[in-house]
């Protein structure tokens, strides 16, 4: 995350999460480190990001309790 909290790059893309793509193989830590969460916290733009672009068809913390403080309606969200 970086100091104004956003986790996205100037474009808005979190596409760098997935790695450069040069070792196919290597999945990195993260699906390791999401078995040990058991409850997610997210801001309204990550939560929208989610729903809408990145994962609109499944949920991809099901099975962990999940925040979103907003004063946004999140209620015609998934």
């Amino acid at each position: 995350m970086s100091l104004d909290g956003y986790i996205a790059d100037k474009d808005g893309s979190v596409s760098w999460l997935n790695g450069d793509g040069s070792d196919k193989d290597n999945v990195g830590s993260y699906p390791e480190f999401l078995e040990t969460v058991d409850t997610v916290i997210l801001g309204y733009t990550t939560y929208n990001q989610i729903v809408t672009e990145l994962s609109p068809d499944v949920w991809p913390y099901d099975g962990k309790a999940t925040y979103v403080p907003t004063h946004r309606d999140c209620a015609n969200q998934p």
